[in-house]
């Protein structure tokens, strides 16, 4: 007998030929574009609103501006999901 017997080859043949219409179709499926970040989520969350405000948060983090301008935060929740920064004293 041969290195491979017939009853190989079919089934060698049988599940190749079901792979070519999964490539086909695979080929076809269109790509979704990149997702942007929403514009509302402030990109540095250190960072303050405007320069007027004194303690903001995005509903993960509290922040305060001390007297010398630094900014301190509170730490984020493991399942925290963060929103739009807004001000909460002046």
């Amino acid at each position: 007998m041969g290195a491979m017997t017939r009853r190989a080859k079919f089934w060698m043949l049988v599940v190749l030929a079901s792979m070519l219409p999964a490539a086909a179709i695979a080929a076809d499926l269109q790509i979704a574009p990149p997702r942007k970040p929403a514009a509302a989520v402030n990109a540095n969350p250190f960072a303050p609103p405007d320069a007027a405000c004194l303690e903001w948060t995005d509903d993960c983090r509290v922040c305060q501006k001390s007297p010398t301008g630094e900014a301190s935060c509170s730490n984020v929740g493991a399942a925290c999901v963060p929103k739009a920064t807004r001000c909460t004293r002046r």
